[in-house]
């Protein structure tokens, strides 16, 4: 060892006195061994950052019966709301900016509160002023991790036409566009009680009640699982009254044959690849060609099997009423999602 590499490896190590050498050597290696595992991170696309992202909102749910359309003998209740996770970062305008500078992300973390802000009740054993009692409202909520099946769903589009892009939406040949009771509804209903997640609150007149629930993802699948942060995409224009309207038909040959005519309420649509003898029958699924328009996307509410992890929070009241009993909340989502795959920024000219 020559003197001179000994004296430098002396002074680095001993000027100022032992512990000031040792302890700066060790915070200048460490903040270079952190950069340099930061860029090779970069230059494989797997650099990560955590953020959480806040959305508040507003949704409303309700819990009332009708017959069911595809079955005259049995009855289905409306009105439970399916809060999809994915549909809510959609929503933030924080996720948007994120995704435009990541590539992929995933979910870490869901906390949700709903504040009661505005609910029905009815009186019973007389009304109000007479001495009747209020009948308090019980909220029950629920987490679906997967997804709703098709069993939980019902898509309406008994009034397609010629004229039509939207299911739910009717357009005149005056270009008026009117709600038309079409659309996709939920149909879980009572059933959201067997939820082994399932928690109910009681919400009375003139009290302060608010409901929290949290969620995080448990198997190594839901972990592991990332998504891109350009498949969320939008599958409705709004929601009233128990159905999520406005959704694209997009090739309106997919739902209607050569008969352009009002299609029967109760009937679903054929696609027009299988083989009819009526060209006026247009039974089968409707319900299919939309979830097919869908598929990938985080933010449709049917179950997919290349999601695993699709977070959903089942909102209704218990039990239905002869007047509908119909609750609206405000809504503080709380998401922490990880991303990844950080991109340059584009080119500026000078």
């Amino acid at each position: 060892m020559s003197g001179r590499y000994y004296r430098r490896r002396y002074n680095n190590w001993y000027r100022g006195g032992r512990y000031y050498g040792r302890n700066r050597r060790y915070y200048r290696s460490s903040t270079v061994r952190r950069a340099s595992g930061n860029m090779r991170a970069a230059k494989q696309q797997a650099d990560q950052s955590t953020f959480t992202i806040n959305i508040p909102s507003t949704i409303e749910a309700a819990n009332y019966a009708s017959v069911n359309p595809f079955d005259p003998n049995k009855t289905v209740n409306y009105g439970v709301y399916p809060l999809n996770i994915f549909e809510q970062l959609r929503k933030s305008e924080f996720y948007q900016s994120y995704a435009g500078m990541y590539d992929e992300f995933k979910i870490d973390r869901i906390k949700i509160k709903l504040l009661p802000t505005e609910f029905t009740y009815v009186a019973t054993a007389g009304n109000g002023e007479n001495g009747g009692r209020y009948r308090n409202v019980t909220v029950y909520t629920a987490w679906d991790r997967t997804g709703l099946s098709k069993d939980q769903l019902i898509l309406l589009a008994t009034h397609l036409t010629e004229q039509s892009t939207e299911i739910g939406v009717v357009t005149t040949n005056q270009n008026v566009v009117t709600d038309d009771g079409d659309g996709l509804f939920c149909i879980v209903g009572n059933d959201i009680t067997t939820y082994s997640s399932a928690e109910s609150r009681v919400i009375n007149p003139g009290t302060n009640t608010s409901i929290v629930r949290w969620l995080n993802p448990k198997t190594i699948d839901e972990k592991g699982q990332w998504v891109s942060t350009g498949a969320l995409r939008q599958w409705y224009k709004g929601y009233r009254e128990g159905k999520f309207y406005g959704i694209p038909t997009g090739n309106k040959n997919n739902f209607l044959l050569t008969n352009y005519g009002d299609v029967e309420v109760g009937t679903e649509i054929i696609p027009p690849d299988e083989a009819v003898e009526d060209d006026t029958a247009v039974a089968r699924s409707a319900l299919k060609i939309v979830s097919s328009a869908n598929k990938d996307n985080p933010c449709y509410l049917l179950e997919d099997t290349g999601i695993k992890f699709k977070p959903t929070l089942l909102v209704g009241i218990y039990p239905e009423s002869s007047a509908t009993n119909t609750c609206k909340f405000n809504v503080e989502t709380e998401v922490v999602c990880t991303f990844r795959g950080l991109r340059k920024a584009n080119v500026v000219a000078a």
